[in-house]
């Protein structure tokens, strides 16, 4: 027989041996609960006729003082006291709705209290008003006592019917103890017993094993993760050591991973304090801007060439926040995935020539060199995103060299791919800052230091890209400049690579 089997038949003994004496205990500590209940049920019906027996004093009481000293303190207390009477009533008739002996003598008592209130109580109260010598006389008052005691008599049979059974159920309920506290000790001994005999053996069959595993647990603890088990001994026991084996394998990776993880969260707090001051900076001045060149059109009339002007520096400044918020827009519907593409078939070198127009249409302080093919390039694609894609290339381009400098666009096919490139001769990026020029919130320190911006236009841009299969790379030289070159599939390759990813696959 295997360990567990071994294991499994001794438990088994003393798992039967233990229910046997579970179930008696169980047995005697369920009469005990039934005779405490029945018990506890008793009280219960006591103190509800109590609390009636108290109501009728109070009525009584209260009557009487009212009608010895007119006062109408009294009066109130007797209207307390019986607008109590319902209520008090029916708590007792409710305990005792399944004694049928005693629930004639619930209803007895409400029928009695009924009578009291309606055929007494309330002539005597009413006699009172006119005539307090006959409310005082004799009559009324042997009339009143008569009530009383027939209510108190009716209360008086019902306690002494529920003493009675109170005194018959706890004296059940004191046998019923002595058998569960016999039960249960004899339960105790015979269990602690084989719970002893078992634990011996468990120990000279089973935790010799184990306290090799427990050792080796606390070297990882104590963050030994390389610590690894030899094989052998029974089966259940090379498993047990399978099985730590693999765990500590998984903690090691794990720990790995994890350490990866909070340099990421570092990172990411890293950036979102850069964001937090970046986004007090950005929006401050445009904001001022605009508030500030408000202001004074509202309060004062300026020639229509200072409006004009004044009008065009609120619209530049207007449209910087716009571009703002769309940019932290994009990145929302980029992280949540909710980013929806339109996809057409157009032609990019069309698009590219409405962007540079778009730059560089009025005189500019940069110098366009627009190079494009004659023929069309079709692709397939959203040609909105991919505007603003290009846009932002060019954009990126002005701003970060020098004016009066050349801005180069191309735009050209290899291959399956259509190529569009934009180059500048501005400050350029070190290789270090251009494997992080993609990232959100990344900015150079040099850029950042002369050129306002989000850090969020060129990340935007390249998971546009890559959500149409292409890629955007970046070769620059500091001081030097840079070229931004794009790459997107045209329509007929595109439409091969999307028939790829749609084909069933083969097994």
């Amino acid at each position: 027989m295997s360990l567990v089997h071994r294991v499994g038949l001794v438990a088994g003994g003393v798992a039967a041996l233990v229910g046997i004496l579970f179930v008696a205990a169980l047995f005697a500590i369920l009469s005990l609960r039934h005779a405490e209940s029945r018990e506890s049920h008793s009280s219960d019906v006591t103190v509800a006729t109590l609390r009636v027996r108290t109501l009728s004093a109070d009525l009584e009481s209260s009557l009487r003082g009212y009608v010895l000293s007119a006062n109408p303190r009294f009066l109130a207390l007797f209207r307390d006291a019986r607008a109590r009477v319902p209520g008090d009533v029916s708590h007792l008739r409710s305990l005792v709705h399944d004694d049928p002996p005693q629930r004639v003598r619930a209803a007895s008592v409400a029928g009695e209290l009924h009578a009291y209130l309606l055929d007494y109580a309330e002539n005597v109260i009413t006699i009172a008003q006119f005539s307090r010598a006959a409310a005082r006389g004799p009559a009324a008052g042997s009339e009143g006592k008569r009530r009383i005691d027939e209510i108190n008599g009716t209360l008086d049979g019902l306690l002494a019917a529920e003493n009675q059974r109170t005194h018959r159920a706890s004296a059940h309920a004191q046998s019923v103890t002595n058998v569960a506290v016999a039960v249960g000790i004899g339960a105790i001994v015979v269990s602690s017993a084989l719970v002893l005999l078992f634990g011996a053996w468990v120990a000279r069959a089973v935790a010799r094993p184990v306290r090799r595993v427990a050792a080796a647990a606390a070297d990882v603890a104590a963050g030994d993760l390389t610590v690894r088990l030899e094989g052998g001994g029974a089966a259940e026991v090379a498993a047990l050591v399978t099985a730590f084996n693999s765990m500590t394998g998984s903690l090691e990776l794990g720990r790995h991973q994890l350490l990866e993880q909070n340099e990421q969260l570092r990172e990411g707090e890293r950036h979102k304090r850069d964001l937090i001051s970046m986004v007090s900076h950005e929006l401050r001045t445009p904001l001022a801007a605009v508030l500030g060149f408000t202001a004074l059109l509202l309060e004062r009339d300026f020639p229509p060439d200072e409006q004009r002007r004044y009008l065009e520096i609120i619209d530049t400044q207007a449209r910087r926040l716009a571009a703002l918020a769309g940019d932290f827009l994009d990145v929302q519907l980029l992280a949540g995935g909710d980013l929806t593409l339109v996809l057409t078939s157009f032609d990019l070198v069309e698009l590219v020539r409405e962007q540079a127009q778009l730059f560089f249409l009025e005189p500019s302080s940069h110098h366009l060199v627009l190079d494009v093919p004659g023929e069309p390039l079709v692709i397939e694609g959203d040609r909105d995103r991919l505007s603003q894609v290009v846009g932002n290339l060019l954009s990126n381009a002005i701003k970060y060299s020098p004016q009066g400098e050349e801005v180069r666009v191309s735009v050209r096919s290899v291959g399956d791919d259509a190529i569009v490139a934009v180059a500048d001769d501005g400050i350029g990026i070190d290789r270090e800052d251009a494997a992080h020029v993609f990232e959100q919130f990344f900015r150079a320190a040099d850029a950042a230091a002369t050129v306002g911006g989000t850090g969020l236009g060129l990340a935007v841009a390249r998971d546009i890209v890559t959500s149409h299969d292409g890629t955007l790379e970046v070769e620059s030289t500091p001081g030097v400049g840079s070229t931004f070159v794009l790459s997107l599939p045209l329509g007929a390759r595109r439409a091969v690579v999307g028939a790829e990813q749609n084909a069933p696959s083969r097994q």
